[in-house]
């Protein structure tokens, strides 16, 4: 296990550019994910990942301080999303475009049928922007909730309330499909 608060340390006290190559190689496939899922294009999302990692490099000696580095990686490319976006639009209350929803499949995840999927993706696309950020970032991401809160600007208790919203919806969505499901294969 990488220990990236180490290296963030390295790279940021001791100007270590090996430090530096492993923390992006540890977080680049991750924050490009969260970036792509934000902005739905690609070379955008790969543009603004990069620009991240340049800017932790160049601004390494101001960021001694940053305690939870893969939050601050976040934080940096919402940001970067945002600004992004309000450049390119004339509104200036900008919202975030819907998020892909990709699950990585598990053991569990395999006895569940491709149409069901496609169900619950179209749950989490229905859901409220706030709470559909919350769900990907804490489900899809594994982050905790001050993390999450942190990156949302939001308190704990929000981010906490947000997944209880959604994970109330997707559980009534999902079992009234399955209610669906049962029902068109008892009459068949």
């Amino acid at each position: 296990m990488i220990d990236t608060a180490a290296l963030f340390s390295k790279m940021t006290g001791e100007n270590d550019q090996l430090a530096f190559r492993q923390f992006y190689d540890h977080f680049f496939v991750t924050l490009f994910r969260f970036t792509c899922s934000l902005t739905k294009e690609r070379e955008l999302a790969e543009e603004i990942t990069h620009d991240v990692f340049v800017q932790c490099w160049q601004k390494r000696r101001e960021l001694t301080n940053v305690r939870n580095p893969q939050v601050y990686l976040f934080v940096a490319a919402r940001n970067r999303v945002v600004d992004h976006m309000r450049k390119q639009s004339s509104n200036r209350n900008v919202a975030l475009r819907e998020e892909e929803i990709h699950f990585t499949p598990d053991p569990e995840q395999l006895l569940i049928t491709n149409e069901m999927m496609g169900r619950m993706e179209e749950a989490i696309r229905a859901l409220p922007p706030k709470c559909r950020e919350v769900f990907i970032l804490t489900k899809q991401y594994g982050l905790r909730y001050k993390e999450v809160a942190a990156i949302l600007d939001l308190s704990a208790k929000t981010v906490e309330n947000q997944l209880a919203i959604a994970l109330r919806k997707l559980t009534k969505a999902v079992s009234f499909t399955l209610e669906m499901e049962v029902s068109r294969r008892v009459k068949i």
